[in-house]
Protein backbone atom coordinates (compact mmCIF):
# COMPACT_ATOMS: atom_id res chain seq x y z
CA UNK A 1 0.00 0.00 0.00
CA UNK A 2 1.47 3.65 -0.74
CA UNK A 3 1.56 6.14 1.31
CA UNK A 4 0.15 9.44 0.99
CA UNK A 5 1.18 12.72 0.30
CA UNK A 6 2.84 14.28 4.07
CA UNK A 7 1.00 17.83 3.48
CA UNK A 8 -2.91 16.31 2.70
CA UNK A 9 -3.30 12.57 2.21
CA UNK A 10 -3.63 12.04 -1.38
CA UNK A 11 -2.38 9.28 -2.73
CA UNK A 12 1.32 9.56 -4.11
CA UNK A 13 2.91 8.49 -7.80
CA UNK A 14 5.79 6.08 -7.29
CA UNK A 15 9.10 7.96 -6.67
CA UNK A 16 7.22 10.73 -5.39
CA UNK A 17 7.67 12.86 -2.40
CA UNK A 18 4.24 14.91 -2.73
CA UNK A 19 0.76 14.98 -4.77
CA UNK A 20 1.39 17.34 -7.65
CA UNK A 21 -0.82 19.90 -5.65
CA UNK A 22 1.44 20.33 -3.05
CA UNK A 23 4.50 19.53 -5.02
CA UNK A 24 3.80 22.64 -6.66
CA UNK A 25 3.54 24.86 -3.43
CA UNK A 26 6.45 23.25 -2.27
CA UNK A 27 8.61 24.44 -5.17
CA UNK A 28 7.18 27.64 -5.09
CA UNK A 29 7.96 28.64 -1.62
CA UNK A 30 11.55 27.20 -1.97
CA UNK A 31 12.12 28.77 -5.12
CA UNK A 32 11.21 32.07 -2.80
CA UNK A 33 13.50 31.46 -0.14
CA UNK A 34 16.28 30.64 -2.40
CA UNK A 35 15.76 33.79 -5.00
CA UNK A 36 15.56 36.25 -1.25
CA UNK A 37 18.90 34.67 -0.20
CA UNK A 38 20.53 35.35 -3.93
CA UNK A 39 19.67 39.14 -2.83
CA UNK A 40 19.75 38.89 0.19
CA UNK A 41 22.62 35.99 1.44
CA UNK A 42 23.66 37.43 4.37
CA UNK A 43 19.66 37.01 5.85
CA UNK A 44 18.86 34.55 8.76
CA UNK A 45 15.70 32.37 9.08
CA UNK A 46 13.40 35.31 10.67
CA UNK A 47 14.80 37.70 7.79
CA UNK A 48 13.94 35.50 4.83
CA UNK A 49 10.33 33.97 6.89
CA UNK A 50 9.49 37.91 7.61
CA UNK A 51 9.84 38.92 3.71
CA UNK A 52 8.34 35.57 2.05
CA UNK A 53 5.62 35.08 4.09
CA UNK A 54 7.37 31.33 4.64
CA UNK A 55 7.90 29.99 7.79
CA UNK A 56 10.31 30.04 9.56
CA UNK A 57 9.51 26.14 10.39
CA UNK A 58 9.22 25.79 6.72
CA UNK A 59 13.04 27.42 6.21
CA UNK A 60 14.52 25.62 8.98
CA UNK A 61 13.20 22.36 7.14
CA UNK A 62 14.73 22.71 4.25
CA UNK A 63 18.22 23.47 5.77
CA UNK A 64 17.62 19.97 7.71
CA UNK A 65 16.99 18.51 4.67
CA UNK A 66 19.88 19.79 3.13
CA UNK A 67 18.24 21.69 0.34
CA UNK A 68 19.26 25.02 2.10
CA UNK A 69 23.29 25.04 3.28
CA UNK A 70 24.34 27.53 6.50
CA UNK A 71 27.23 29.37 5.70
CA UNK A 72 29.94 30.70 8.67
CA UNK A 73 30.41 34.60 7.90
CA UNK A 74 34.08 35.23 8.15
CA UNK A 75 35.05 36.73 11.35
CA UNK A 76 31.51 35.08 13.24
CA UNK A 77 30.90 31.98 14.62
CA UNK A 78 28.08 29.91 13.49
CA UNK A 79 25.43 29.46 16.71
CA UNK A 80 25.53 26.07 17.90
Amino acid sequence: MSQGCPYCGNELQKHEFFCADCGQDEFICYRAVKDYLRKHPNSNAMQVANATGISVSKILQYIREGSLAVVEQEGRRARQ
